[in-house]
């Protein structure tokens, strides 16, 4: 809420006029750099954020602010606010000038990269915006200036993110299935696809698997080929997951893939829940088992 009431004084002072006011500068608000003026013509919330995400750092000296580095993170905590309600084409944009400015910074560069990180991506965010944390994490893996221990987790981080974002195509999974044959979720196809991310010792896991096979709308879907359940287990194939296995429903594709994580995102752990759509595009992640459920209702109903 903090950062919501700043982000309002951000949008105020960057209607301030540079013209003669009726206000002494001394009892105008002051920022650790000058805002950039927001043109009048621009009267709409998301153009006003639009136009400061292009030009929010334009009067900020980036090889001197650092040196109070509170001050800055204070002042990437209101960007990114800034950038989050921007049209994405817009915020992407802006970030990637951001971060080519800290090229040669590379130890700020990681400074505001890891801020993003909690505000956008970790479990301290309040949301999670994938496609606009992104770029942050791709300059630093590909800044050759920052260090390889530095850059290590934005590279992985990067690699899964590009390979799971919403609208975009699912990836390639490779997993081995109860029989010891190979499946690869590429392959996998219906109208819809659920994919159910799994860990044989995880109960909530279980919980999930009992009321997703005893929900009719839910066999009625896999029975008239509408609908096809892939169950994949973040573990071993070997032969303590088999017996475990022998606990899914025949109808459902079920296998393991011990590496899942590092090649699909599934930060929320287990259990976890994407859909994919007839064109295998990913139409949502990170679903519990209650919206997959009601997903299936709203399928039974067309």
């Amino acid at each position: 809420m903090k950062i919501k009431y700043l982000l309002i004084s951000v949008l105020m002072l960057a209607g301030i006029a540079l013209r003669g006011s009726a206000q002494s500068a001394s009892d105008q608000p002051t920022t650790y750099f000058p805002y950039p003026i927001v043109p009048d013509s621009i009267s709409t919330f998301q153009a006003r954020c639009n136009y400061l995400a292009d030009h929010f750092w334009d009067f900020c000296e980036m090889s001197k602010a650092f040196s109070a580095k509170q001050k800055m993170a204070k002042e990437m905590e209101i960007y990114l606010t800034l950038v989050s309600n921007a049209e994405p084409s817009r915020a992407i944009a802006g970030v990637n000038s951001l971060m080519k400015k800290l090229e040669k910074q590379p130890k700020d560069q990681v400074f505001m990269a890891s801020i993003a990180e909690g505000r956008l991506y970790s479990d301290t965010a309040e949301v999670w915006i994938d496609e606009l944390y992104l770029p942050f994490a791709e300059a630093v893996a590909s800044n050759k200036r920052v260090s390889k221990a530095e850059k290590a987790r934005f590279e992985q981080q990067a690699e899964v993110l590009r390979k799971s974002l919403v609208g975009k195509p699912a990836p390639s999974l490779p997993y081995t299935r109860r029989d010891g044959t190979q499946g690869n979720l590429m392959n996998d196809s219906a109208e819809v696809v659920i994919v159910f991310f799994n860990d044989p010792d995880c109960s909530d896991c279980n919980m999930a698997r009992i009321r997703l096979d005893a929900d009719i709308s839910m066999t009625e879907l896999i029975a008239e080929g509408k609908v096809k359940v892939v169950a994949i287990s973040v573990a071993e194939p070997d032969e303590e997951w088999r017996k475990s296995a022998e606990n899914f429903p025949s109808t459902w594709e079920v296998g393991a893939a011990p590496d899942a994580d590092l090649e699909i995102d599934l930060r929320s752990g287990t259990p976890d829940f994407y859909i994919i759509d007839r064109k295998h595009n990913i139409r949502y992640k990170h679903l519990n088992i209650i919206q997959v459920i009601d997903v299936a209702r709203q399928l039974k109903k067309r």
